[in-house]
């Protein structure tokens, strides 16, 4: 159920549609200052109404792809101002597409530059955006004891039974996450000397870590039509870590070579990997044991992204002369 903030004539205007608005509106004006900081104000010019409409799109088109059962048709979904939900993940496939297209029409020469200020933006974004939930039933978890306070929890009125529950606040959780990589990418992009691409590939590994997760926390996860056992968003968030640790390998090798113990780093990535993937496993068989079974997730993803940033750290450190041996 949707609160109303106001209403103006027969228009009803709803908090949560603000919020995801500001949300927008903030990524927009973050991407613009980082851009004209860099020189790039036609680049931000052309990406942002792009990026605006394809998101639109997309986001709709995903949701209805993963929840047909909630529309009369495909073009009553696809209908401006129709009733529906927005898949996030649309969101990243249309600005990815706009700065590409913006790449193309050669307003910019540095496309993982670009992608990179998309992401420090997104998350600003993020953070903003995922506080709509306060305002509606979307994106919690399981039920939890009355004792458990925010930001781990908060009430909801069940649209079905009319009971209050205090259910895992798994979007404030989120917009958490969200918050902290923000304050990371933007440290990271304060160095004078930093390569392109390098805070897109440590957002992809922080957030899709999280989402991994969380994602599977909630109640309302959308799914492939082919697959209801693993949601579309942990099926990303697992190909962005995994693109996350080869890049960072191919950039570790390239740059100083192969050692012996790269290998140990790749098998304890394998590990992590399949730890975290068999407690996906056990905790929808096991939900009574789900407190347990998310910890040791966690763990595990917590562990995989600790080994990656050791081999960016690794891959991205200089080699340094010392007479005639060269010390990596």
């Amino acid at each position: 159920m949707e609160r109303i903030a106001f209403i103006s004539g027969e228009s009803f205007y709803y908090w949560s549609t603000i919020l995801t608005v500001l949300g927008a509106a903030c990524a927009a004006c973050l991407f613009w200052s980082l851009c004209l900081r860099g020189g790039e104000a036609m680049a931000a010019a052309v990406a942002v109404p792009i990026a605006a409409g394809l998101s639109v799109v997309l986001a709709r088109l995903i949701h209805w792809y993963c929840r047909t059962n909630s529309y009369e048709s495909f073009s009553a979904a696809m209908t401006p101002g129709a009733p529906g939900g927005y898949a996030l993940m649309g969101v990243f496939a249309g600005c990815i597409l706009a700065a590409v297209l913006v790449r193309l029409l050669k307003l910019t020469r540095d496309l993982p530059r670009m992608l990179d200020r998309l992401c420090i933006s997104g998350s600003a974004g993020i953070a903003v955006g995922r506080l709509a939930s306060f305002y509606n039933t979307s994106d919690r978890g399981g039920v939890l004891a009355d004792s458990v306070p925010m930001p781990w929890a908060y009430p909801v009125t069940n649209p079905v039974s009319g009971v209050v529950e205090n259910r895992l606040a798994t979007f404030l959780i989120q917009a958490m996450f969200a918050s902290a990589i923000l304050l990371v990418l933007s440290l990271l992009s304060l160095r004078k000397k930093k390569r392109s691409g390098d805070a897109t590939l440590v957002f992809l590994l922080l957030y899709g870590a999280s989402q991994v997760v969380l994602d599977s926390t909630r109640y309302d996860s959308l799914y492939l039509r082919s697959n209801g056992f693993i949601s579309v968003v942990q099926i990303l968030g697992a190909a962005s870590i995994v693109l996350s640790a080869v890049v960072y390998s191919i950039w570790l090798v390239k740059n100083h070579g192969m050692k012996p113990f790269y290998g140990g780093l790749w098998l304890a990535l394998l590990a992590l990997t399949a730890g975290a993937g068999y407690m996906e496993y056990y905790v929808q068989r096991h939900g009574s044991e789900a407190a347990f079974a998310y910890s040791v997730m966690s763990a595990c993803l917590a562990g995989y992204a600790a080994v990656t940033l050791l081999i960016r750290f690794l891959a991205l450190r200089k080699k340094r002369y010392i007479g005639k041996r060269l010390r990596v």
